[in-house]
This record gives structure tokens, C-alpha cells and sequence, in this order.
């Protein structure tokens, strides 16, 4: 039960299947949850969901070029909107907590590896070398 409860505490549509996936097929579903959950609200500070992101996306794109938007100009804004999202993700990846989440959560590593070996190195602070001009 404690599983399910936190499952439900962050908003999970059906925390019993997640916590039984967990328990029954040893995936660590929690962490999976939350980190997805907290990828998510990357993309969700963008606005809120209007349907499917590609197919709106495109739909939008192609309403703004119809109205004379220069193309080079929604590249250089897609691009940019890229590139934040893609150092909150980071910065998420390096700190779970930033999160805002309850106590007791799992968290996560990103760890080298040799061939099939884990060397033991934490690989972090990836967000620190986001050249925005790259």
C-alpha cells in the first residue's frame, strides 16, 4: 500500500497497476514514473497540451508561415526552445529533488560505462557545458 500511495500522491492515473508492475515484474516503475513525470513537466512549461505534439506543432507551424513568418525565424525559435529544454532536462537528470517531490523517492545516476562494466563514475553536471551558441 505504501507503493500505491506514492503512486497516487504523484498524480499516477492508476497507482495500483503501477505498484503491482513494481512489485510483480521487479521494473523499477516509481523511479521510471517519476522521472518521466518530471521530463514532462519540461515540456508542459511550453503551454499546455493541445492534442498530440507533433501533429499541433506542425499544424502551427504551418499557420505561422501562412501569416508570413520568416522560416528561418521559427527555426532559430524551435532551436532555442530546444536547447532549454534540453538543460532543464539535464539539470533534472543531475538533481531529482529540484523537483519539489515528497520525501523518500527514488532517484537516479547516470554512470560511465566500459564495454559492460560500470566503471563506478558518476557522470554529472552535463548542463555546465550547454554552449548556446554551439
Amino acid at each position: 500500500m505504501e507503493l500505491r500511495d506514492k503512486f497516487a500522491a504523484l498524480g499516477a492515473d492508476d497507482p495500483d497497476e503501477w505498484a503491482n508492475s513494481e512489485i510483480t515484474e521487479d521494473i523499477p516503475q516509481l523511479a521510471r514514473f517519476r522521472f518521466l513525470r518530471g521530463m514532462w513537466s519540461i515540456v508542459d512549461r511550453c503551454g499546455p497540451s493541445t492534442g498530440m505534439v507533433h501533429e499541433t506543432g506542425e499544424a502551427a507551424r504551418e499557420r505561422l508561415l501562412a501569416l508570413g513568418a520568416d522560416p528561418a525565424d521559427l527555426q532559430a525559435f524551435a532551436r532555442m526552445v530546444a536547447h532549454e529544454s534540453l538543460f532543464s532536462a539535464l539539470c533534472f537528470l543531475d538533481d531529482p529533488t529540484s523537483a519539489g517531490d515528497i520525501p523518500g523517492l527514488p532517484g537516479w545516476a547516470l554512470i560511465e560505462t566500459s564495454g559492460d562494466e560500470l566503471t563506478g563514475r558518476l557522470v554529472q553536471g552535463l548542463y555546465e557545458d550547454m554552449d548556446p551558441e554551439r
